[in-house]
């Protein structure tokens, strides 16, 4: 895996995005190891706090995070800023898709293939990180890329935009 500084850009903008946290063709037998194992990463990043991952696997189950996209589906579990060091947004592109329930559902299950797993300090700029997600894959030929791409170098510049 290629190291990346986690400082802010070159025009003072905090990045969200790191290539020391993506990961191409997770293998996941479910939701919950896809989480654990993400949790695990961005705990040993030292972005996040210890209670981050059990507190992301419950807000997981009460609130479901998966967002149907067209030809890919993502889910962007995520928890509250008490159990975050530093905003970061760990990805994983899954080998296999597992099933996550679709956000405002308690019974549509989807297949995801993709993970954004979201650690935000700030509860103000969840609502814009969300949009500039949506916005993002908005664009399916951009979602294709990130679907696609075969190294984690093509990935991120495919994501670059959710960074600043």
């Amino acid at each position: 895996m290629v190291f990346v500084s986690f400082n802010n850009n070159i025009r003072g903008e905090m990045c969200m995005i790191h290539k020391k946290l993506i990961f191409l063709d997770l293998e996941a037998g479910d939701k919950q190891e896809v989480i654990s194992r993400l949790a695990d990463e961005l705990l040993a990043a030292g972005k996040v706090r210890g209670t981050y991952k059990q507190a992301v696997l419950a807000r997981e189950e009460t609130y479901p995070t998966g967002l149907p996209l067209g030809e890919y589906n993502i889910a962007m579990p995520h928890t509250f800023a008490e159990h975050v060091i530093e905003p970061v947004i760990a990805v994983a592109r899954l080998k296999e898709p597992v099933d996550f329930l679709e956000m405002g559902t308690k019974d549509v299950h989807l297949p995801v293939s993709l993970v954004l797993m979201m650690a935000i300090s700030n509860p103000q700029e969840q609502v814009g990180l969300l949009r500039r997600i949506l916005r993002l894959f908005a664009d399916e030929d951009v979602l294709r890329e990130v679907m696609t791409s075969e190294t984690v170098d093509g990935m991120y510049e495919a994501l670059a935009g959710l960074n600043g």
